[in-house]
């Protein structure tokens, strides 16, 4: 059994019930906390790495952890196979910048913010790792409970009304999610992902279709997904953006993996085929991903802009995920990596720049590029990226997608990715523009520091340009993850992989 595993949870878990009794002690001592516990959770991961090395590259990795020593399907088991070593690496390399950026943003609260902040790690590493189904749904209803108060961090009127839709819709989702988890309890008398996945054909279709009806009105309106998108976009802006950040560039991707391990490791693939759900799945995140580049289109706020962008991009990594090939999968998987890295980059970089201006309007971005020129040009890279030009990570991921639409004789996928493109380097285009537009009412003084709280501008700046480097490397050697990614395939196309090793045989 790997302890690693456990301690993945354990130590943002952890980090979240020591501060607020650091606290009463030492401010000092909670920084030291923190910065000390985000490396402890990043080195574990990179050990799980380093040791495993191998394995991963010849695509056999497979670590578990029984609690309490009790044996699957009895007992509740972690896990971490080639597609959850995928997420949980991407989770830990998005949280490092994340919480070092959030040191030098946030100058309030501080204790409240990273008790929450380091729960949300805790609950997403748990979401991964968890091979338990009923456990799945407590994490991700953690999850919710705890970025909810984020949301609202500000503690403004948009601020509270955005976190009060956001927990509203959330537990809906959550309410439908542990239904379909009941009515399989229910029905097959265990809760173990690979104990269901073993039996859950041997119930009727009708059943099999209610269950999974269930889970995907939960996940989808979690995930903001048409016609559930209309909350997502308020949630998504009106808090920091170090939170912003984290909410449509990390937790939307938490979703998708949940989508994918259930739907094709637990429900099957098949029981969308057989009740044609797959097909009604695809017009779905279809039209969701036209609605969110059209409203993005519309907007005049840059942080909504950014999370209409995100419904955008969710629905076509939906929509070629359910194509249910090879490839299509290896491209939906690489477009998560894509979009989470440019999302959390944009975020930050944008995040930097509002602190300068009165409001979030595009207006109010006219000559703010002088206020940081790297940082805006950081902005106008990565926005790039997520057009699709060459040579940036967006462009390779796009043209898998667009590959895997091709190959599969869908051409109106194809359309609807091209069209976003299009779209999106409009709405990108016009914050570039304004953002290097002349301002004729002097020097860049008008761009005087709005926040107070803003209080260590070096930081925030080092780790906004760290993440763009971070995101042009990634362009350029993206093929490197390309063997795992493969493992990652073969684990979602292949049940049997992950049944085998958690029961044997």
């Amino acid at each position: 059994m790997s302890v690693s595993l456990i301690l993945l949870v354990i130590v943002p878990l952890g980090t979240a019930f020591l501060i607020p009794f650091i606290d009463i002690f030492s401010n000092k001592a909670r920084k030291y906390l923190i910065v000390i516990s985000t490396f402890l959770e990043v080195a574990i991961m990179a050990f799980i790495i380093v040791r495993n090395f191998f394995k991963i590259m010849n695509n056999t990795m497979f670590l578990k952890y029984y609690l309490g020593n009790w044996i699957p399907p009895i007992g509740i088991t972690l896990s971490m196979d080639m597609l959850s070593i995928f997420f949980s690496t991407l989770i830990s390399i998005s949280l490092l910048f994340i919480v070092i950026y959030s040191i030098g943003f946030i100058g309030h609260h501080e204790g409240k913010y990273y008790v929450l902040l380091f729960l949300i790690w805790a609950s997403m590493q748990a979401i991964i790792l968890t091979g338990d189904i009923f456990n799945l749904d407590v994490f991700l209803e953690l999850m919710l409970i705890t970025s909810a108060p984020l949301v609202a961090f500000k503690r403004n009127r948009n601020g509270t009304e955005a976190a009060i839709k956001y927990m509203f819709y959330g537990s809906i989702g959550g309410l439908f999610i542990l239904i379909s988890v009941i009515l399989i309890y229910y029905n097959l008398g265990t809760l173990n992902f690979a104990d269901i996945s073993q039996n859950f054909n041997s119930l009727s279709l009708f059943v099999r279709k209610l269950i999974t009806i269930f889970f995907l009105l939960g996940i989808f309106i979690k995930m903001g997904i048409f016609p559930f998108h209309f909350w997502l976009s308020k949630a998504h802006s009106a808090c920091p953006s170090s939170i912003s950040a984290l909410l449509s560039g990390v937790i939307v991707k938490i979703y998708l993996y949940v989508f994918i391990r259930i739907i094709w490791n637990v429900i099957g693939f098949n029981t969308l085929h057989e009740t044609g759900l797959n097909k009604v799945i695809f017009v779905l995140a279809l039209i969701s991903s036209i609605v969110g580049h059209l409203f993005a289109l519309y907007e005049k706020d840059v942080k909504r802009m950014l999370a209409y962008s995100t419904i955008g991009n969710i629905g076509i990594i939906l929509a070629v995920l359910v194509i249910n090939t090879k490839l299509a999968i290896l491209a939906g998987l690489l477009h998560i990596m894509s979009h989470l890295l440019m999302k959390v980059s944009l975020f930050t970089a944008t995040g930097y720049l509002l602190q300068f201006t009165p409001g979030h309007k595009l207006k109010d971005f006219r000559g703010v590029a002088y206020k940081n020129i790297p940082i805006f040009v950081g902005f106008t890279i990565v926005a790039g990226g997520m057009i699709g030009l060459p040579p940036m990570i967006g462009f390779a991921s796009k043209w898998y997608v667009l590959k895997a639409f091709i190959e599969n004789g869908n051409y109106l996928g194809s359309i609807v990715i091209i069209l976003g493109g299009i779209f999106a380097f409009v709405y990108y285009i016009r914050y570039i523009i304004y953002g290097f537009s002349k301002i004729s009412i002097g020097p860049p003084e008008r761009f005087r520091l709005i926040l107070s709280v803003f209080y260590r501008e070096r930081l925030v700046t080092d780790i906004a340009i760290l993440f763009v480097v971070f995101v042009i490397f990634s362009g350029f050697f993206y093929k490197l993850v390309f063997n795992p990614l493969n493992g990652a395939v073969d684990v979602i196309i292949n049940p049997s992989i992950y049944i085998r090793s958690i029961l044997g045989g």
